[in-house]
């Protein structure tokens, strides 16, 4: 999921207060916060000032979804019966994500923590890096994306997933705009229930044989879990109904290390590029 930078001591800068966008659910922001412009006069302060909007919308939705409301948001209305029987079954709603952008990436956690938002340290991103690295043809080396997990006031068993990636970084300042606008990485995950390889491949054909979901990335991350874990990402026609509007993406994620769903994975991401 840069370089040092020399900063400068402009004139600072107020942020104005910020209401909770969960009404009773979310916690209230600052009273006050200052903030300094970088050197380079960005207008993107520390921390995640330009997604609140973004962030909070996707608050409220893992909030708000059992399992099976958020596969019928995710699931085209064409979804056969039998498909969402099997992920309801052996899936559960795990997270909501998004790409998010904070210089340095480290200020996202006391942006965070100062709306009473608890945030587990941030961890490399393997899987979206070399994403965004494809998309927009860049190094990978390039896009140091990280991750952190948030919990959510109301909602024990989901959580908020955060892609975060410097916005000091000149490679990102092209990806800002884009991603704010498309949100090409917001996505909806679910967990196995039983990382069995029967099972697992189960839900696999589910998507990827009967939806016939395009295959949009997959790997292994060792730095999420114990035992690491294995996800695999897919993309489906259209977008999510409003007033979310994200793309019907999806990501299924196992503890632990899958390589031969992995390879079959890969060769279909082969198949179709």
């Amino acid at each position: 999921m840069s370089g040092e930078k020399t900063l400068v001591t402009p004139p600072a800068v107020t942020v104005p207060d910020r209401e909770s966008a969960l009404e009773g659910a979310m916690p209230q922001g600052p009273t006050s916060r200052t903030r300094s412009l970088n050197d380079r006069g960005a207008t993107t302060p520390p921390g995640l000032t330009g997604d609140w909007d973004r962030i909070h919308a996707m608050l409220r939705f893992v909030r708000d979804h059992t399992t099976a409301g958020a596969l019928s948001a995710v699931l085209p209305p064409s979804a056969h019966p039998t498909v969402r029987d099997i992920l309801t079954r052996h899936t559960r709603f795990d997270h909501g994500a998004l790409l998010v952008f904070a210089d340095p990436p480290e200020s996202a956690l006391a942006d965070l923590a100062e709306r009473g938002l608890q945030a587990r340290a941030l961890v490399p991103s393997t899987v979206v890096r070399s994403r965004l690295a494809k998309r927009y043809a860049v190094p990978a080396e390039e896009l140091p994306v990280m991750i952190t997990h948030v919990n959510v006031p109301k909602a024990t068993e989901h959580a908020l997933e955060l892609f975060v990636l410097s916005a000091l970084n000149m490679t990102a300042r092209r990806i800002i705009d884009d991603e704010r606008a498309n949100q090409y990485e917001a996505h909806l995950a679910f967990r196995v229930t039983d990382p069995d390889e029967r099972l697992l491949e189960l839900v696999w054909d589910a998507i990827a044989r009967q939806l016939r979901f395009t295959a949009d990335g997959s790997g292994f991350n060792p730095h999420q879990g114990p035992s690491g874990c294995t996800v695999t990402y897919f993309q489906g026609p259209g977008r999510l109904p409003l007033p979310y509007g994200w793309p019907r993406r999806l990501e299924i994620t196992a503890d632990g290390h899958h390589p031969k769903i992995l390879r079959r994975h890969r060769r279909l991401m082969m198949s179709i590029s």
